[in-house]
């Protein structure tokens, strides 16, 4: 684990808990005072890397790694671990001003300061039933947008969420495990997409953005797992919610997988993923260590719904409507390389194709259609279908990727003396040309503060995908304190 989120972890009283919960507003205020907050609407675009290995598992990110595992012993009595973080950013935005989808329909936000309070634990039940665990996440966090802006632009949010809550089982050779409740699952490992974790509904889309922490929220479900040697075996029922994001509702309220892996000479996993009155979804990982500095990882998954919503874009993209294609099947593939230096300088290289996103034919469709609304709607002849034509152009940015293909490249300095480190990266749509660049500096200022400061810049035409990013460029400043 990375020594830029060391975490200290304490045993406190039930007392002190409820101590630290009582003063989270306060806390919270101490850090507005600090002018250190966050940003704009939902960055589209905010696919930030986790100052930890880049290839780290991805579970590290969940409740384990909130709290200390133990081993289990028959012996031991109830325990409880406790943890608790806070994490306060301000994010600057240059607004796009010349947005191809939005003819002034929406109003985009030029700053934004958040802050959270994060508190896991776990409590070991050997008393009640040996190998037995009870572990839960909460999210307390307060939001203001354009907070430098009139009393009539600045708006605020707040929310409290357990984004994790389950029980835990072992058996006491640690072939069985059973978990039940709202979990964070994670099977993909540590690329910067993601496409094993087919669970609905996505909640990183369009990008995974490690400062929000709603994103990591669970699915609540019951899974049943065995270790069997190098083999491992998984079978669970989740809660199919309805998607906040797409407006989605689904026929049933349950979804289903089982995960079939090996862990040997070269890793791999298989996931067959049931959606309601669909097929079957799939996905593959496989990855293998060639040397102590080098690794290669591959995925593929193949999925029944696209993540873009096209019917309204595509209504008569060739004449046919998009439920009439003949398409009822899309496609990921993503190639992904490692290569650690002795000194412990980390480049990674990654290439995405995905069919969710849209062909060239269809983008050229979007993009004209959307020139017309456009156009119709500036000259003060727009209809209801121009309208509602450029909204969901512009939803559709909050998707996933506008397009087909990608290429990722990172470099991530060695940790400095001074604890400093200093991570770059770009990543580019190979069909238009657009480019995300972003720049972080990452500091460990003791064992209890962590910083980081990031610049992001999107560069592309009016209809490229990193050109039509809400904002050009952004400023992102994250303090967070772990107790």
């Amino acid at each position: 684990m990375s020594r830029f989120f060391l975490i200290k972890e304490l045993c406190l009283s039930k007392h002190r808990v409820a101590q630290i919960l009582g003063l989270s507003v306060c806390f919270a205020g101490s850090f507005y005072m600090a002018n250190v907050s966050a940003a704009a609407p939902v960055d589209p675009f905010a696919a930030s890397d986790v100052p930890t290995d880049p290839f780290a598992s991805g579970s590290e990110t969940s409740i384990l790694s909130l709290v200390k595992e133990e081993e289990i012993k028959p012996s031991v009595k109830a325990v409880l671990t406790q943890s608790v973080s806070a994490m306060t950013y301000l994010q600057l935005n240059d607004i796009n001003q010349d947005h191809a989808f939005n003819p002034n329909l929406a109003r985009f936000n030029e700053d934004k300061q958040l802050n959270a309070l994060d508190y896991g634990a776990k409590l070991n039940l050997e008393d009640s039933l040996a190998g037995l665990s009870a572990r839960t996440r909460i999210l307390a966090q307060y939001e203001v947008q354009d907070l430098f802006g009139s009393s009539d632009e600045r708006t605020d949010s707040d929310e409290l969420k357990a984004l994790e809550a389950y029980l835990n089982w072992y058996s006491k050779d640690y072939q069985w495990q059973a978990q039940a409740g709202r979990i964070k699952t994670e099977w993909s490992n540590g690329f910067n997409w993601n496409l094993t974790n087919l669970l609905r509904p996505y909640r990183d889309q369009p990008y995974s953005d490690q400062d929000d922490l709603l994103q990591q929220e669970g699915w609540m479900m019951a899974s049943l797992s065995r270790n069997q040697g190098d083999w491992f075996y998984q079978a669970l029922v989740a809660e199919l919610e309805d998607d906040d994001l797409t407006k989605v509702s689904y026929r049933a309220n349950q979804q289903y997988v089982l995960r079939l892996g090996y862990q040997g000479g070269a890793d791999a996993e298989l996931i067959l993923h049931k959606l309601p009155g669909q097929s079957l979804n799939y996905a593959l990982s496989v990855s293998r260590l060639l040397t102590d500095a080098m690794t290669l990882r591959a995925q593929w998954s193949l999925q029944h719904q696209r993540s873009q919503t096209t019917s309204s874009l595509l209504a008569d993209y060739n004449g046919t409507s998009f439920e009439e294609s003949a398409q009822s099947a899309w496609q990921q593939v993503l190639l992904g390389a490692a290569y650690t230096t002795e000194s412990g300088a980390n480049f990674r290289l990654e290439y995405l194709h995905s069919e969710h996103g849209f062909s060239e034919g269809e983008w050229d469709y979007i993009s004209s259609n959307s020139d017309t609304a456009f156009t119709n709607i500036n000259s003060g002849l727009g209809s209801s279908s121009d309208y509602a034509y450029m909204g969901s152009a512009l939803d559709s940015l909050n998707y996933g990727q506008l397009r087909q293909n990608y290429l990722y490249f990172m470099y991530s300095s060695p940790l400095s003396d001074g604890l400093w480190q200093y991570r770059q990266s770009v990543q580019l749509n190979l069909d238009d040309d657009s480019q995300l660049h972003r720049l972080e500096l990452l500091k460990s200022w003791n064992a209890n503060l962590t910083s980081r400061f990031q610049f992001e810049t999107y560069q592309g035409c009016s209809d490229c995908e990193y050109g039509l990013n809400p904002n050009e460029n952004t400023l992102r400043a994250v303090f967070k304190w772990d107790f």
